[in-house]
């Protein structure tokens, strides 16, 4: 898989399964996502201590849902890179370039046009208001989501 910068849309911020699950929960979901892993990274495939639970959402953008696909365990670094307009706010912006250029095999070049596209996508999604989220791949294992 290839390591992608994934702007969400601004009208999206906040949307996040931690939020709106109980944390016993959450636990539970990511626990399992880190055991499917096999405490290694699902993008560059690194043998981790620890690994962040990543949502996929897809943006459907005639109907304007916001649908998780899945939960995946990242590494930090291909987590910063995923994120990385967070990554630049807290600091961690070189890094996250140096992972994408690592996991892709490419150079700077390559990074600036993803980095293009992802913004381009991120302005195309941000017009966008009122995002109805569609969670039922969480609630069709029995977890009730509370939707803000």
């Amino acid at each position: 898989m290839d390591l992608r910068i994934e702007l969400l849309p601004k009208t999206a911020w906040g949307m996040n399964l931690r939020k709106m699950l109980k944390q016993s929960d959450w636990d539970k979901i990511r626990k399992a996502v880190y055991e499917k892993e096999k405490m290694k990274c699902h993008i560059c495939y690194c043998e981790c201590k620890s690994l962040d639970a990543h949502e996929i959402w897809h943006f459907d953008e005639k109907l304007h849902v916001q649908r998780l696909v899945d939960i995946i365990g990242v590494c930090k670094s291909c987590h910063n890179t995923i994120h990385y307009g967070r990554a630049q706010k807290i600091g961690y912006e070189k890094q996250a370039i140096d992972q994408f250029l690592k996991v892709n095999k490419c150079e700077i070049p390559a990074f600036k046009q993803a980095l293009k596209k992802a913004k381009s996508r991120y302005d195309k999604l941000s017009r966008i208001t009122g995002w109805k989220l569609d969670v039922s791949l969480i609630e069709q294992q029995g977890y009730h989501v509370i939707k803000t």
